[in-house]
């Protein structure tokens, strides 16, 4: 099981009404099964700050036990959690699987499906608190540890975000014959964020396993940098589904415009989810050559695939939009319509205020809204005759609720 971190989303929008959060909607923290992942809400009580008890339950009989205790490390802040250090690099190889959330979900950007955990994985967790500390023995395990225990020293790793590492996880990344090590050490370059990382990934992005395939993809968007995205590309052609979207993840990021081909034959992939994050990165790079294959994405099958489309075009603000995000306020599916009013606004066209005017009447009140902040920008950011008494009457209707009936 690779513990990663939930990447940034393609499919979070912007706030209602708010331009500076439009601007900054391009993602949630919230990716491919390789992205870095926000620690949530915790499930479990932290059972009180002495750590010498939660040291000693770290050798406890049941393996949930073993792993709470970990947890509870990991939660003490303020405390030097030093003399822990022992037990938990010993206990790096405890694989036994423990069901539900603990301190942290590692999940993944096709929904989070892992909902268990391990006595090791929490343990590379907690041994994060002891900071430098633990590098050099992290590192003795990647070298000589069992599978389980080099796969979590490769995420503990990775959580120190010690370029001193980069060596040893670029070897196991490359070398180690477990599948799983090969993943987590890709993953813990991509962490660290260090450029001279990009050989070494680049060379994992030829790995006979996808899901190593994925986590370099991954970290290589992390990395943000320019040399990786010929790599990248040929990426895109991978045969795997969730090297392809994780391709079109880091491209996205590293926001490289001779990407913007490739990424328009990715809006026609067989997967919604490619297609769906192609349209992510074609906004993230803001290219005028980026529009027309957008434009033509809001008639994909997809909703999700519409929907980010119509992101995409706000985000590059091109004028010649406007027609096909017009016909977008139209759609059967809200959210695509409300993804179109935002565009619209985004772009600032006076040549959208007659059909945002006639969206006032949508039956979906969180449409009307985001049409509303549309047009209140279209108006302002153009010279537009209007007729303010039919405007006023369409305000009133949508402002209580009144729609298309």
């Amino acid at each position: 099981m690779i513990a990663t971190l939930i990447r940034r989303s393609a499919r979070t929008f912007t706030s209602l009404l708010s331009t500076a959060a439009a601007a900054g909607a391009v993602l949630t923290a919230a990716a491919g099964s390789l992205a870095p992942a926000l620690p949530i809400s915790v499930q479990v009580q932290r059972g009180g700050d002495d750590l010498a008890a939660h040291i000693r339950g770290l050798s406890a009989p049941e393996a949930r036990e073993r792993a709470m205790a970990a947890c509870r490390i990991s939660r003490m802040r303020g405390t030097d959690v030093t003399t822990a250090r022992e037990a938990l690099l010993a206990l790096l190889g405890d694989g036994e699987e423990v069901e539900g959330r603990l301190c942290r979900e590692w999940g993944n950007w096709r929904g989070g499906r892992e909902r268990t955990s391990s006595p090791g994985r929490e343990a590379a967790i907690a041994i994060e608190r002891v900071g430098d500390g633990a590098l050099e023995p992290l590192l003795d395990v990647l070298d000589d540890g069992t599978p389980t225990a080099r796969e979590n020293a490769a995420l503990a790793l990775g959580l120190l975000e010690s370029s001193l590492a980069l060596d040893a996880l670029g070897d196991a990344a490359r070398d180690d014959q477990a599948e799983a090590v090969r993943a987590q050490a890709a993953w813990a370059m991509g962490m660290i964020e260090s450029s001279a990382a990009l050989d070494t990934l680049e060379r994992v992005l030829q790995d006979d396993s996808p899901l190593v395939r994925e986590q370099a993809a991954w970290a290589l968007g992390m990395i943000e940098a320019s040399a990786a995205v010929p790599a990248l590309i040929r990426a895109m052609d991978d045969a795997n589904q969730g090297v392809r979207e994780e391709a079109a993840w880091a491209l996205g990021m590293i926001e490289a415009a001779d990407a913007v081909p490739g990424l328009q034959r990715a809006l026609r992939d067989e997967s919604a989810d490619v297609r769906e994050q192609a349209a992510w990165a074609l906004g993230m790079i803001e290219s005028a050559d980026g529009v027309e294959p957008l434009v033509g994405a809001l008639r994909d099958e997809d909703a999700d695939v519409r929907e980010q489309a119509a992101w995409g075009l706000g985000m590059i603000e091109s004028s010649t939009a406007v027609a096909g995000l017009l016909e977008a306020l139209r759609d059967e599916d809200a959210e695509v319509r409300k993804q179109a009013a935002w565009a619209l606004g985004m772009i600032e066209d006076g040549a959208a205020v007659e059909g945002l005017m006639a969206a006032l009447e949508d039956e979906d009140v969180e449409v009307r809204k985001q049409v509303l902040w549309a047009l209140t920008r279209c108006i302002e950011g153009d010279d537009v005759e209007l007729d303010y008494a039919a405007l006023a009457e369409k305000l009133r209707r949508a402002l209580l609720g009144g729609g298309r009936g």
